[in-house]
């Protein structure tokens, strides 16, 4: 069976353009969903822990401790940092407004470091935190304990509502992927029921409809894929971070669940819609 004419054309376009907004934005959902972990983990491994040495300390004797705090297991140690008074001042001298000259130099001497995401816990920043207050030329440890409590409860709140909201794109797609192939399949109505009334089998007359629902879900996830994949690859250049956050094996499941679900959804509302046109009296299809 060949599908001609203009309208039948635009109504195939318009079902593969809607499937693939409809792909577009479950994936992208799904994908945030699925990064949610590693965007926290980055998170929490980049909240800075201060260490304020006392003014007696020596330069060798800084570095002796950023070498001493990297090797504890829980840090993370290529970000343990020696920052001198002087550099402190200059970094927070430039986020000031105003003339800050006239006030001198408030800060010590200090040393950042930051906790491994997989260790990551109050105990343990109380714990690593508690050991280096011991050490010698250490003044004071600063770390925000309202920030990690914050954390903790927007995960929760942001894998929640996206986990909802994903269930909601869903069913949306298939709402609006059914009423996409239904259109497009009213005008062949009298058809369908000819096909029928001469003879022809209920498989033999679905076939084509059912390939040319392939057709639409293959074209509908290959331009979905290519809009995804152009995205990730922007931000992966261009953001920072996100070379730690992507996960392209995920991004590979992802992209394989969207092919079978767009699939899946085009098929059976094809089928569906089919049969509903084969059981309805010729009167009917009037309607």
């Amino acid at each position: 069976m060949k599908f001609r004419g203009s309208t039948k054309k635009a109504s195939i376009n318009y079902a593969v353009f809607s499937s693939t907004i409809v792909l577009i934005l479950v994936g992208l959902f799904l994908l945030l969903f699925l990064h949610i972990n590693s965007i926290t983990n980055i998170l929490k491994e980049r909240i800075n822990i201060l260490v304020e040495l006392n003014s007696s300390v020596d330069k060798a004797t800084a570095i002796g401790l950023v070498k001493t705090i990297a090797k504890y297991e829980s840090v993370l140690p290529e970000s343990v940092v020696y920052i001198p008074k002087d550099e402190a001042y200059k970094v927070m001298d430039q986020s000031m407004r105003g003339d800050t000259s006239g006030i001198g130099n408030p800060f010590k001497d200090m040393i950042v470091y930051n906790i491994k995401s997989t260790h990551y816990s109050e105990e343990t920043l109380k714990s690593v935190a508690d050991k280096i207050a011991t050490l010698a030329g250490v003044k004071e440890v600063f770390y925000e304990n309202v920030l990690i409590d914050n954390i903790k409860a927007n995960l929760k709140k942001i894998s929640f509502g996206i986990f909802i909201v994903s269930i909601i794109f869903v069913v949306l797609a298939i709402i609006i992927i059914y009423n996409t192939v239904n259109l497009s399949l009213y005008a062949d109505r009298f058809e369908i029921k000819t096909m029928e009334i001469i003879g022809a089998r209920d498989g033999f007359i679905r076939q084509p409809y059912i390939k040319l629902a392939g057709n639409i879900a293959i074209r509908s996830f290959l331009l979905a894929a290519t809009v995804i994949f152009s995205i990730l690859l922007a931000a992966w250049q261009y953001l920072d971070g996100m070379k730690d956050v992507i996960n392209w094996f995920t991004v590979g499941s992802v992209f394989l669940v969207l092919f079978f679900f767009a699939l899946i959804i085009t098929v059976s509302s094809t089928i569906r819609i089919v049969n509903k046109y084969l059981f309805k009296e010729m009167g009917q299809l009037y309607e």
